[in-house]
Protein backbone atom coordinates (compact mmCIF):
# COMPACT_ATOMS: atom_id res chain seq x y z
CA UNK A 1 0.00 0.00 0.00
CA UNK A 2 1.33 3.67 -1.05
CA UNK A 3 -0.45 7.18 0.02
CA UNK A 4 0.98 10.04 0.51
CA UNK A 5 -1.10 12.81 2.44
CA UNK A 6 -0.71 16.98 3.14
CA UNK A 7 -1.57 18.50 5.76
CA UNK A 8 -1.80 22.16 6.72
CA UNK A 9 0.07 23.59 10.04
CA UNK A 10 0.37 27.44 9.47
CA UNK A 11 0.82 30.28 7.46
CA UNK A 12 2.89 33.03 8.68
CA UNK A 13 4.66 36.14 6.54
CA UNK A 14 4.03 34.70 3.59
CA UNK A 15 5.12 31.26 3.91
CA UNK A 16 3.20 28.43 4.56
CA UNK A 17 4.10 25.20 6.50
CA UNK A 18 2.58 21.65 6.11
CA UNK A 19 3.48 18.33 6.84
CA UNK A 20 3.87 15.71 3.50
CA UNK A 21 3.31 11.83 5.29
CA UNK A 22 4.65 9.09 2.90
CA UNK A 23 3.43 5.64 3.02
CA UNK A 24 5.75 3.55 0.57
CA UNK A 25 6.05 -0.16 0.72
CA UNK A 26 6.86 -1.33 4.52
CA UNK A 27 8.40 1.83 4.90
CA UNK A 28 7.06 5.51 6.06
CA UNK A 29 8.35 9.41 6.22
CA UNK A 30 7.05 12.30 7.19
CA UNK A 31 9.07 15.93 7.01
CA UNK A 32 7.39 19.87 7.57
CA UNK A 33 7.34 21.43 4.23
CA UNK A 34 8.18 25.28 4.10
CA UNK A 35 7.17 27.37 0.99
CA UNK A 36 6.41 30.67 0.22
CA UNK A 37 2.61 31.54 -0.95
CA UNK A 38 3.81 32.03 -4.38
CA UNK A 39 5.62 28.93 -4.76
CA UNK A 40 2.25 26.83 -3.71
CA UNK A 41 0.29 29.02 -5.97
CA UNK A 42 2.47 27.95 -8.63
CA UNK A 43 2.64 24.62 -8.10
CA UNK A 44 -1.23 24.80 -8.07
CA UNK A 45 -1.31 26.04 -11.56
CA UNK A 46 1.13 23.46 -12.95
CA UNK A 47 -0.47 21.17 -10.74
CA UNK A 48 -3.57 22.03 -12.66
CA UNK A 49 -2.28 22.07 -16.06
CA UNK A 50 -0.47 17.96 -15.09
CA UNK A 51 -4.24 17.31 -14.16
CA UNK A 52 -6.04 18.70 -17.91
CA UNK A 53 -3.60 18.32 -19.72
CA UNK A 54 -2.39 14.16 -18.47
CA UNK A 55 1.11 15.95 -19.09
CA UNK A 56 3.71 17.52 -17.51
CA UNK A 57 6.04 17.80 -14.35
CA UNK A 58 6.15 19.63 -11.29
CA UNK A 59 8.28 19.65 -7.82
CA UNK A 60 7.72 20.98 -4.81
CA UNK A 61 11.05 21.96 -3.27
CA UNK A 62 11.13 22.52 1.39
CA UNK A 63 12.80 25.94 2.02
CA UNK A 64 15.08 24.95 4.93
CA UNK A 65 16.02 21.33 3.36
CA UNK A 66 16.79 19.27 0.59
CA UNK A 67 13.01 17.20 0.87
CA UNK A 68 10.82 17.96 -2.38
CA UNK A 69 8.19 16.07 -4.09
CA UNK A 70 7.77 15.96 -7.79
CA UNK A 71 5.11 14.98 -9.80
CA UNK A 72 5.62 13.34 -13.10
CA UNK A 73 2.73 12.18 -15.38
CA UNK A 74 3.20 9.26 -17.26
CA UNK A 75 1.25 7.55 -20.11
CA UNK A 76 -2.33 6.14 -19.71
CA UNK A 77 -3.26 8.20 -16.76
CA UNK A 78 -0.42 7.06 -14.91
CA UNK A 79 1.17 9.41 -11.94
CA UNK A 80 4.41 9.14 -10.62
CA UNK A 81 5.27 11.34 -7.40
CA UNK A 82 8.04 10.56 -6.04
CA UNK A 83 11.15 12.57 -3.48
CA UNK A 84 12.56 12.66 -0.52
CA UNK A 85 11.31 13.52 3.40
CA UNK A 86 13.49 13.77 6.37
CA UNK A 87 15.86 16.05 4.66
CA UNK A 88 19.78 14.01 3.60
CA UNK A 89 21.23 16.18 6.33
CA UNK A 90 19.52 14.05 9.39
CA UNK A 91 20.13 10.51 10.48
CA UNK A 92 17.06 9.12 9.27
CA UNK A 93 15.05 9.90 5.46
CA UNK A 94 13.15 8.36 3.11
CA UNK A 95 13.40 8.29 -0.40
CA UNK A 96 10.25 7.42 -2.18
CA UNK A 97 8.68 7.04 -5.65
CA UNK A 98 4.91 6.29 -5.90
CA UNK A 99 2.47 5.13 -8.83
CA UNK A 100 -1.17 5.72 -9.02
CA UNK A 101 -3.69 7.27 -11.55
CA UNK A 102 -4.32 11.23 -12.37
CA UNK A 103 -7.53 10.97 -9.78
CA UNK A 104 -5.24 11.90 -7.02
CA UNK A 105 -4.35 15.07 -7.96
CA UNK A 106 -7.49 16.16 -7.80
CA UNK A 107 -7.23 15.63 -3.76
CA UNK A 108 -3.92 17.29 -3.17
CA UNK A 109 -4.76 20.04 -5.78
CA UNK A 110 -7.78 20.57 -2.87
CA UNK A 111 -5.35 20.47 0.29
CA UNK A 112 -3.29 23.08 -1.15
CA UNK A 113 -6.29 25.30 -2.42
CA UNK A 114 -7.17 24.91 1.46
CA UNK A 115 -3.82 26.11 2.95
CA UNK A 116 -3.83 29.14 0.39
CA UNK A 117 -6.95 29.73 1.83
CA UNK A 118 -9.18 30.22 -0.93
CA UNK A 119 -10.58 28.05 -4.27
CA UNK A 120 -8.47 27.89 -7.33
CA UNK A 121 -9.66 25.46 -9.02
CA UNK A 122 -8.82 23.66 -12.12
CA UNK A 123 -8.87 25.79 -14.98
Amino acid sequence: MASIAFEHKHTAEGYITFDLKVISGKFSGASSFCISDKSLRDAVSCLGIIYNDLNGTCQIDDYDSSDFVLFEFLKFGHLKISGQVGGCHRDNYLVYQLETDQTVLEGIISDFCYMLEGDIGLS
